[in-house]
């Protein structure tokens, strides 16, 4: 092989060499986790690692058997499933307004809706645990997915709005030319066409309730503990019980993972839906 044939297949391989070292770097901690959830705690706690041992899969029974790790699971699907509901039912319709509504003060509602998700979560912490504590919603779940709208709601509205901007006018001409009323487009004909948007923008926003910690941190105690706040309270005498925690980091991300298994062809599209035009 010529030199010039060589240097080629070497430029040609580099992008690939280094994005299997960045996944390896973020595969590290998850590849650690599961090790550790099937190691003893001493083995766990062993400096230098232990890299030889018998797995010990009592620990995922004893993490869904802890601290009331099975209701925390439940509760947290339920709470998730709920806060995507609500996002979705009122982003849709508000996506599409801010998209086809062209108003003198709709780029400050867009930029007012990405401040607020970007703001810290603490600056409404404070003030809602004041509130839920008056109004009967402390450590409650509709308090839980309330509190997850001040996030997940702004995004969501700022998404679809992006991805219903990217559906051609003459669509919604037409259809409006047969006879369909506003409603009858954007739930008939708009959302069709976006539908990979509107997965996609669901996993981020159920991303965000799976694992949120300071949330039901702050507006839990122990009626409707979400699975973050569990899986950080698990301890065993004197101290953490690493193996156990591991165990249920992992059961944790199992939803996840089947979630994304089954959805990663909405994901891409939605995530890359308008990012060509011709």
């Amino acid at each position: 092989m010529s030199r010039v044939g060589l240097k080629k297949r070497l430029t040609n391989l580099l992008p690939y060499v280094a994005l299997t070292a960045v996944a390896l770097v973020f595969l590290a901690p998850l590849v650690w986790t599961i090790l550790t959830s099937l190691k003893s705690q001493l083995d766990a706690l062993a400096i230098p690692p232990v890299w030889k041992f018998a797995p010990i899969w009592r620990n995922y029974l004893d993490a869904w058997q802890s601290r009331d790790f099975a209701m925390s699971f439940f509760n947290t699907t339920y709470v998730a499933l709920f806060s995507i509901g609500i996002s979705l039912l009122l982003g849709i319709p508000a996506g599409y307004a801010l998209a086809r509504f062209r108003l003198s003060g709709n780029n400050t509602v867009e930029v007012g809706l990405l401040v607020v998700r970007m703001l810290p979560e603490m600056l409404f912490i404070i003030p809602m645990y004041a509130l839920y504590r008056k109004f009967g919603l402390y450590d409650t779940p509709l308090g839980l997915v309330l509190a997850f709208q001040i996030f997940n709601l702004p995004y969501t509205i700022w998404l679809l709005r992006q991805f219903i901007s990217e559906v051609p006018l003459e669509i919604e001409e037409a259809a409006r030319i047969d006879g369909c009323s506003t409603n009858q487009i954007l739930w008939r004909v708009i959302l069709p066409l976006i539908a990979p948007g509107v997965v996609a923008t669901a996993i981020l926003a159920f991303i965000v309730v799976w694992t949120n910690l300071l949330i039901p941190l702050a507006l839990t105690y122990t009626d409707s503990p979400l699975i973050a706040t569990t899986i950080a309270n698990f301890r065993g005498y004197g101290g953490f019980n690493w193996p156990v925690m591991a165990a249920g980091s992992v059961i944790a991300i199992i939803p996840q993972f089947i979630f994304f298994l089954f959805a990663q062809k909405y994901i891409i599209r939605g995530l890359t839906l308008g990012a060509v035009k011709e």
